[in-house]
């Protein structure tokens, strides 16, 4: 079994761990759920993750889905690192301080250099607040 899918397995309803990435540590959510190919993290939105209108902002959502989409694929068993080529986001709904949102990730395609991916946050009651495309980048040596 892949090491890192290994060790995000072990972090399962745990707290973020500190050698995690600042990012990571910030949105401070809790892994529900990571094997090959999918993940699902929940995380409790914060006052300093909202809008002046009171509601999660997008470009966090961007991150939440960009970090959800990323922790999935570096799990994946491949022989390099990947980087995100491209995000794309549509905002469909809202979520608020003090909602706890679920943020999901599954891998459309893995192709040699190219994994396609589909992201999405969803609010407590079930209904969509945002869906993401992306396209990572497998960093073949040269």
């Amino acid at each position: 079994m892949n090491p890192i899918l290994q060790t995000l397995q072990s972090f399962i309803n745990q707290p973020i761990p500190d050698f995690a990435p600042p990012v990571l540590k910030w949105i401070n959510g809790t892994l529900k759920h990571i094997e090959e190919g999918s993940a699902e993290m929940h995380i409790l939105v914060r006052e300093d993750m909202c809008n002046p209108l009171g509601l999660l902002h997008g470009g966090v959502q961007a991150l939440i889905l960009d970090e959800v989409i990323g922790m999935t694929v570096a799990a994946m068993e491949k022989p390099y690192p990947s980087v995100s080529i491209n995000l794309s986001v549509d905002f469909i709904g809202k979520a608020q301080k003090g909602d706890t949102i679920v943020a999901k990730a599954v891998a459309i395609r893995k192709g040699r250099q190219i994994i396609q991916m589909k992201g999405e946050i969803l609010h407590p009651n079930g209904t969509l607040i945002a869906q993401a495309t992306s396209n990572m980048l497998n960093l073949l040596p040269k």
